[in-house]
């Protein structure tokens, strides 16, 4: 399939796919229809869990999405989106992945989706689970357990960008705070 999509759309290819992913996406958001009616898989109402469930899958959420932030951090989000493909075509410049180190390559290779644990968590971890939210969850970690195949070197090379984005944020905020901050007093 992808060989044919590079085939028509070129080094629009990617976002094209990013554009037909949204626009999936929002047409299910929009026409999705709950079973308000059917069987729970799961639906927490008897205290002390029905308080404190919610809670601990709103802080699960959160984490997941904080993790989610993290991966924008280490990946390049132009390129993710299938901007900067075009943008280096147009320089003549080939792909952008041709510039990037061999471990980079081989991690973009395997990974198919930057998000896929803190999707799965978020998916999963709800308080109540009735049956609409069982075949989503079901059909997308189908879907992502078919696609993910990252090993320790992955992971490894993930962890030291996401170190070398942190060290590069603490350098800047000494620098601002060495030369007075942004904000000075009078």
């Amino acid at each position: 399939v992808k060989g044919s999509v590079v085939k028509v759309f070129g080094v629009l290819q990617r976002s094209v796919y990013i554009l037909c992913t949204a626009a999936a996406l929002q047409v299910m958001m929009r026409y999705w229809q709950s079973f308000p009616r059917g069987p729970y898989l799961w639906n927490v109402s008897t205290a002390p869990w029905s308080a404190w469930l919610p809670l601990l899958c709103a802080l699960l959420h959160a984490v997941a999405w904080l993790l989610i932030f993290s991966v924008l951090l280490i990946f390049d989000y132009a390129e993710l989106m299938g901007v900067k493909q075009v943008y280096y075509h147009c320089l003549g410049m080939g792909d952008p992945l041709s510039h990037k180190s061999p471990r980079a390559a081989r991690l973009y290779a395997h990974l198919r989706h930057p998000i896929y644990l803190e999707l799965l968590l978020i998916l999963w971890a709800v308080p109540s689970f009735p049956p609409d939210r069982l075949l989503l969850a079901s059909a997308l970690t189908l879907y992502l357990t078919l696609v993910h195949r990252l090993d320790v070197q992955d992971y490894s090379y993930l962890r030291s960008q996401l170190d070398k984005k942190f060290s590069l944020f603490s350098r800047e905020e000494a620098a601002s705070s060495e030369h007075g901050g942004l904000w000075k007093k009078d």
